[in-house]
């Protein structure tokens, strides 16, 4: 397999992580961090000499300043091209390197090449930590990222990668569902610092769904009702008891690339974000399990002020 030899590859996830690389930059893939040696002059004499080539398939005569011009562009292009690819590849391998196994299912090719087109000119490093997950996360489970998804991070920021970051800390989950509890104008989020102008921005991005009227219809049932919300490593099981007034919570939704963007974050829950929910929900009548919370293994207890 040619060059496969100067790789150390350890186990099938990294294995398949260098063959999806390499498919999607059109040659075999050996990254500097991971193979024993590199033959970085052979590679500038291959870009100078590509260089040269177009130039004179095209039968342009060019003085040779010009000319060296033209090669130190490309040659500085392409290493930099490189150099993001690189980054991006080892970030999902250090992903995979405790993964034992990954999906046997290939990653689609048209993704690949899509992925790394974009890649290749990523050089902030936060945002290579997102494209370095998302990549992991392709390779381990193909079709956990859409093309849609690439098409939507690739024009996205980095401050508003950061705002989309922050937004997460006030994602609950219900029914495997993400929402945002928004309460009537926003209030609880604009007291937590998160502003009607922010939750613009996210809409306008593809992030948030355009439609600010989404609620949870909680109906009127003739037996208890349990309901339980997620908020990171925080579980909140609330009861409806039976034959009570018919309840609406106000939410905020996700798009479907939000929702698979979310898959990369850490979600921080905000106390006092939580405890505004209890005690609108205990407002309308609901009852909080407090003692569910406390005994539910393997999560964190909400600290209660209400």
């Amino acid at each position: 397999m040619g060059e496969f030899n100067l790789i150390k590859i350890d186990g099938k996830p990294l294995e398949k992580l260098l063959d999806v690389v390499s498919k999607g930059i059109g040659k075999i893939y050996t990254p500097r961090a991971i193979r024993k040696e590199v033959d970085a002059k052979a590679y500038e004499i291959e870009i100078i000499e590509r260089a040269k080539a177009k130039a004179y398939l095209n039968r342009q005569e060019i003085e040779q300043d010009l000319l060296d011009r033209i090669e130190e562009r490309i040659l500085y292009r392409e290493v930099k091209k490189q150099k993001n690819i690189d980054a991006v590849t080892m970030i999902a391998a250090e992903e995979l390197k405790n993964e034992n196994t990954v999906s046997d299912t290939p990653v689609n090719e048209d993704w690949t090449v899509r992925f790394f087109n974009v890649v290749e000119d990523v050089s902030d490093e936060m945002m290579q930590q997102l494209w370095g997950r998302i990549l992991a996360g392709e390779v381990k489970s193909p079709n956990s990222f859409s093309i849609r998804t690439i098409e939507c991070l690739k024009n996205i920021t980095k401050p508003e990668a950061e705002l989309f970051t922050r937004a997460a800390n006030f994602i609950f989950i219900y029914n495997n569902n993400p929402f945002i509890f928004r309460d009537d104008n926003l209030e609880v989020l604009i007291k937590n610092d998160f502003s009607f102008e922010e939750v613009l921005v996210l809409i306008e991005l593809g992030l948030l769904q355009s439609e600010t009227n989404l609620v949870l219809d909680c109906k009127s049932k003739t037996k208890d009702d349990e309901m339980v919300f997620v908020f990171g490593k925080n579980i909140i099981k609330v009861i409806k008891k039976a034959n009570t007034l018919q309840q609406q919570i106000p939410l905020l939704g996700l798009t479907k690339t939000g929702e698979e963007l979310l898959k990369l974050l850490t979600i921080t829950p905000i106390d006092a974000y939580i405890n505004y929910f209890c005690v609108y929900l205990q407002q309308k009548g609901f009852i909080i399990d407090k003692d569910f919370t406390k005994q539910t293994k393997g999560t964190e207890p909400i600290r209660f002020f209400v």
